[in-house]
């Protein structure tokens, strides 16, 4: 019954979405041709203030974790209004599938980088080294330090020349803001080590483990239910941050994760790093209850023509109903 009353809520959705097409992108009494470019660039506007109601609508009845797998895993194609050919695309996936980078280098200022220091810098820093060896970066070490020395506001460097605000004026500190952000920590990283091994890591690569949150851990959390995606064969394929995260004695093909982190399970019961890896990083599940979570899903709206389209990525908290923040607006003619 759940499962029906969701997939209703999803062809609504489609519905909606058709309607704000028809209603908002007709161009009457004018030659398309044209105006198209300015038309695109007005309709976007209109288009992306209505979002938010219709995010609100659509995510009314989306209680527990069952219920928003469902709806992420509703595919919705782009629609084309007959009239005009101007295109509408949406897509949603979960922000709390992936690992707070914000969050994790904040918590390791304190030891200035010493992974070794006790057992919750050696589970902070796992991820990270994991995540540099699959691209086989040889200084792993200035990487980390560039890092945290981003996060970190103050104007001492971990490394030699790893403050890049020391030298550019213009260069954002106390977070990592996306991925545009972080390639300039990468283009540091290589004029300071030479290290080519850090241009085979792209955003895809990025995005398949991290996300640039809040630095306040109490915010989020990090869920511990799989995300699959697929591969360009069809076949399926797991991006999972805890594969990162977790100790090798734990990495199992089918394992439920989210069992594991239970109070009651055994594994938490004897396993005092995995208790340290789930305070660390609030490992659960989704819940509308917990109102002092965010719970994030990006969103990526498109709207285009033949000759012009504009993309915006934005963070929907699906527990308080509000945009959190827009991350980056991109057009392209």
């Amino acid at each position: 019954m759940r499962k029906a009353i969701v997939l209703m809520m999803t062809l609504g959705f489609i519905a909606i979405i058709t309607a704000l097409v028809l209603y908002t992108l007709t161009i009457s009494q004018r030659s398309f041709d044209e105006v198209s470019v300015i038309d695109a660039q007005n309709q976007f506007s209109l288009t992306f203030k209505d979002f938010n109601s219709i995010l609100n609508s659509i995510t009314k009845d989306v209680n527990d974790s069952d219920t928003l797998e469902i709806l992420l895993s509703s595919d919705i194609p782009p629609l084309t209004e007959p009239k005009t050919g101007i295109v509408i695309g949406f897509e949603m996936n979960s922000r709390m599938k992936k690992i707070n980078l914000n969050m994790l280098l904040n918590n390791l200022i304190t030891s200035e980088g010493n992974c070794d220091q006790n057992m919750t810098t050696r589970i902070l820093c796992r991820p990270l080294k994991r995540f540099f060896d699959l691209y086989g970066l040889r200084s792993q070490q200035t990487m980390l330090d560039l890092l945290i020395d981003t996060v970190d506001k103050n104007d001492l460097e971990l490394g030699s020349e790893t403050e890049i605000a020391n030298d550019d004026i213009d260069f954002a500190q106390g977070k990592i803001y996306s991925y545009n952000h972080l390639k300039k920590i990468f283009k540091k990283y290589y004029e300071l080590s030479s290290d080519k091994n850090i241009f085979k890591i792209n955003r895809q690569s990025v995005e398949d483990f991290f996300y640039f949150g809040d630095i306040n851990k109490s915010t989020g959390i990090l869920d511990c239910k799989s995300d699959f995606s697929f591969t360009q064969s069809g076949e399926s394929e797991v991006k999972d941050p805890l594969s990162l995260l977790l100790p090798s004695s734990l990495l199992e093909d089918d394992s439920d994760y989210c069992a594991m982190f239970k109070e009651e399970s055994t594994y938490m019961q004897n396993d005092p790093e995995l208790k340290e890896i789930k305070e660390l990083f609030r490992v659960g599940e989704f819940d509308s209850n917990d109102t002092k979570s965010k719970y994030l899903i990006k969103c990526n709206l498109t709207l285009g023509t033949s000759s012009y389209e504009k993309e915006l990525v934005f963070d929907y908290d699906i527990i308080h109903k509000r945009i959190d923040r827009i991350e980056e607006s991109v057009s392209r003619e």
